[in-house]
């Protein structure tokens, strides 16, 4: 085929060279515009594709959580055969999602790539020889025009132009030839260029295809199967629907029956009863409502259960109507639209009951144990007494289970001596001591765990709305919850609420300690010390999730009932120089608590009798001269936070019985004459603010006003610039108080936060010789390679200061890191390390040796 422009024109420059030039440049561009369009079709294809595979993927996700729904563990039943079909069909759905991604990847291959590559490289050496070709014409027309104007009487200058002529046409000829070579070259590639890129990519089309084709080859005899199940599950539904439409037949075969047993016609309630009971020898002349008839089979180790109306503990007296049952030597209660369940009473054995006949109502009696007393009303007479009836049989059936179980460990155990001692607790018994199953003893541990937390006063109520019994607690706060309140602390985040189960997750030591110095009176006296239900109305036990919701959103998060802290330019402040914060007092493993009776210098004064908003706005403050503190300021006086927050007043037994102290403390115990020492330095009312008061409720190792400082806004990372740049973390390991390092650690604490001289709380703990804080920062990830400014870390300071129990602490966390892929050595790590946490919240006085 002959070239679009002669080579010859070429070298002529003609007008007819010109013309072809100038219609083979225009048909460049529009070749290269027409490339440019297929290109981007293509892309804007591909991308829906993308779009359509998502939604694909998406649809055949919906069909396997459909075959999920159907799953059954009875391969051979209906629904299992419906999951099976739904999975195969998403399965081959998958694999034909997988032919169109193959097919869209090799379009973006054959189509896009290979175009693109040709506008980029053959059109655009066109234009570049355009460029050159345009300039050497210029070049050559000024050689033209200057040849021109030599003139004959300056032969040196004609000689020149003639030159420069000769040179510049030789230089155009060529640079032609080359622009008419790239053109020719062009315009013959780009035909086969074109169609193997369309043949690529219809190719791929009819791979796509065929693949497709063969899937469905396979999939047919499967699909035949599927149709007649199919027609044999719609038989089957006919079939069962017209039997169906024959159910009111059952009524009046029944009614039969009755009548003829009984020798008389029987009202619909009583046949409607009879068949909630499946009792047969119910009496037809008790007529009871269907809705409200309970359940007790003729099998005695079966439960009762039954609608009942109960009487609300709030001001109101209200009454509400619940689903009640006799279980497991329990009386529960739920309601109708919840699958939650609520125990009334946990032991049946410690309660009696009685009809009342005191209250205008019918129908009633009463539930009487140690704690409370429950009214209940039936819905009949018969139903009263039955009900009656079935607590008295299961208070019966609770002593000779226990019976029967105290005769089995006498048998087997008696001559072990291992059934001596029996704490008391609610149980009456407890198999913590006894040789039983590993989870009967993990019941038992949890059973005393809960009769611990809420031995604590005011944790036998939820402390948000007050609902009887709670089983959860928020370990950050300090307090304990019902399931409904925990629902909505777990809504709002961990960083704000960190929600566990009392019965069922696990806990440890140090989480025990925090819980027993905390407790829902002492949280609600900083958190409800002001409560404007105007704000948000009080939460109870049965409000709605709405208003359950709002109350805990404007105590915690909004913390709309805090009361501020005093400012120093306030007016009922005016007499107050200076503030401190009470230190709690150490003390050893199972002794009593003990209150601090030396405080004769923290006396109320006279002066501030009027000063009622001031005494509202912190927690538990009390007035002092300054003259106990020798600071000079003898006729000034001074706040001190905490004054009046005793400890919890638990039974010192009970934490005993998991060989728990529900003080304090981890540490090596101190001098007397420090813990004498009853407050912090006091500090000026310029100072007084939030984080400040947290730094120094950390030093006094009092977790009471730690929360007031929490509730008011304190930043338990902030570093105190006056004390070598501490944080709060910091100051706590210096006390050597375990309860009050983790309530921080809780509460968002950093351990990798550094003090002035490069050391973080591992280090300090390390100098202190504190095991049970090194323990407890290990656990939690702290950095034991981190040096201070010294280029000193927690290992090399706890060599110098000989302590083998920190030295083996920091040595076995650096051999589990080395041998993290050796479960062995995670589990010996985690049992060494449960050891010293164990040893540190029961036995302080093992780790005093270096």
């Amino acid at each position: 085929m002959r070239p679009v422009i002669e080579f010859r024109e070429c070298l002529k420059d003609s007008p007819y060279f010109r013309a072809s030039l100038e219609d083979a440049e225009n048909d460049i561009e529009l070749l290269e515009v027409r490339l440019e369009k297929l290109v981007k079709l293509c892309s804007s294809m591909i991308e829906t594709g993308k779009a359509f595979h998502t939604a694909s993927n998406g649809f055949v996700g919906g069909v396997r959580d459909l075959g999920q729904y159907f799953k059954d563990d009875d391969l051979a039943s209906e629904d299992a055969k419906v999951a099976k079909s739904l999975t195969r069909f998403a399965d081959a759905m998958t694999e034909v999602m997988k032919y169109f991604s193959m097919l869209m990847d090799q379009a973006n291959r054959s189509v896009c790539k290979n175009i693109n590559n040709f506008i980029k490289q053959d059109i655009r050496k066109v234009k570049e020889a355009k460029k050159y070709f345009e300039k050497i014409s210029d070049e050559m027309d000024n050689a033209l025009i200057k040849n021109s104007n030599a003139l004959r009487s300056k032969p040196q200058e004609c000689e020149d132009a003639t030159n420069g002529l000769i040179a510049m046409s030789s230089a155009f000829a060529h640079n032609s030839l080359d622009y008419v070579y790239q053109i020719n070259v062009l315009r013959l590639k780009k035909r086969f260029d074109v169609l193997e890129t369309m043949l690529s990519f219809m190719n791929a089309q009819n791979t796509y295809f065929h693949q497709g084709h063969d899937l469905f080859i396979d999939l047919d005899p499967y699909v035949k199967n599927v149709r007649d199940q199919v027609e044999e599950l719609s038989r089957k539904a006919t079939v069962e629907k017209k039997e169906m439409e024959e159910r009111h037949d059952l009524v009046r075969e029944q009614t039969f029956k009755i009548t003829k047993k009984n020798g008389r016609k029987s009202s619909l309630s009583t046949l409607v009863h009879l068949f909630c009971t499946k009792n047969q020898s119910f009496p037809t002349e008790n007529l009871e409502l269907a809705s409200s008839a309970p359940f007790q089979p003729e099998d005695s180790d079966k439960k009762m259960e039954g609608y009942l109306f109960k009487r609300t503990t709030n001001a109101f007296k209200s009454w509400v109507r619940r689903w009640f049952a006799i279980q497991d030597n329990q009386l529960v209660y739920r309601k109708r639209s919840k699958d939650s369940q609520t125990i009334m009473e946990e032991d049946l054995r410690l309660c009696t009951v009685k009809p009342v006949y005191e209250i205008d109502r019918r129908f009633c009696f009463e539930v009487v144990s140690p704690a409370r007393n429950h009214i209940l009303q039936a819905d009949s007479e018969h139903l009263c007494q039955k009900w009656i009836s079935a607590i008295q049989a299961g208070v019966s059936k609770a002593y000779s289970s226990e019976s029967n179980q105290t005769d089995e460990k006498n048998e087997n155990y008696g001559t072990s001596g291992g059934g001596g001692n029996v704490p008391d607790n609610v149980g009456g018994n407890s198999n913590s001591n006894s040789p039983s199953t590993q989870n009967s003893k993990q019941q038992s541990k949890s059973q005393l765990r809960m009769n611990q937390l809420l031995s604590i006063p005011g944790n036998d109520r939820c402390c948000d709305c007050n609902s009887p019994d709670p089983r959860w607690a928020s370990i950050n706060l300090g307090i304990t919850l019902c399931i409904e309140c925990s629902g909505i602390h777990r809504s709002f985040g961990v960083h704000m609420s960190k929600v566990r189960s009392i019965m069922l997750d696990a806990w440890e030591p140090e989480l025990l300690k925090v819980m027993a110095e905390l407790g829902n009176d002492v949280v609600n006296r900083t958190y409800e010390s002001t409560v404007d239900e105007s704000i948000a109305p009080h939460a109870t036990p049965d409000c709605t999730r709405g208003i359950r919701e709002a109350w805990i959103r404007s105590k915690y998060i909004q913390k709309a009932f805090v009361s501020k802290l005093p400012g120093f330019k306030d007016n009922s402040s005016e007499k107050i120089q200076s503030w401190s914060v009470r230190k709690r007092t150490k003390r050893s493993p199972g002794r009593s608590l003990i209150k601090d009776d030396n405080l004769s210098t923290t006396q109320p004064s006279e002066k501030l009798e009027n000063s009622s908003d001031l005494m509202k706005a912190v927690l538990s403050v009390s007035t002092a001269t300054s003259k106990d503190n020798g600071n000079g300021h003898r006729n000034s006086e001074v706040l001190v936070f905490g004054s009046d927050v005793e400890l919890p007043e638990v039974n010192p037994s009970k934490f005993l019985d998991l060989d728990l102290d529900s003080s304090e403390d981890s540490s090596t115990e101190t001098e007397d004459t420090e813990d004498a020492k009853s407050t912090t330095s006091w500090e000026d009312m310029s100072k007084l603010d939030p984080n400040m008061l947290l730094y120094k409720a950390a030093q006094a190792r009092n977790l009471p006003v730690m929360v007031e400082a929490l509730a008011h806004g304190g930043n338990s990372n902030w570093i105190n610039e006056e004390d070598e740049g501490k944080t709060p973390l910091m100051k706590s390991v210096e006390t050597g108080s375990l309860a009050a390092c983790e309530f921080l650690l809780l509460n968002g604490a950093k351990l990798d936060r550094r003090d002035q001289k490069g050391r973080t709380p591992l280090h300090h703990a390390t100098i202190h010789g504190y095991t049970g804080q090194v323990c407890q920062f290990l656990k939690r990830g702290a950095d034991r390679h981190a040096k201070d400014n010294e280029g000193k870390d927690a290992e090399t300071i706890a060599i110098e200061a000989t302590n083998a129990d920190i030295v083996t602490l920091l040595r076995l966390a650096r051999l589990n890191e080395e041998m993290s892929t050796d479960g062995m050595c995670d589990e010996m790590y985690n049992d060494v390390f449960r050891d010293f946490s164990n040893m540190a919240s029961h036995n302080p006085e093992k780790l005093k040796r270096k």
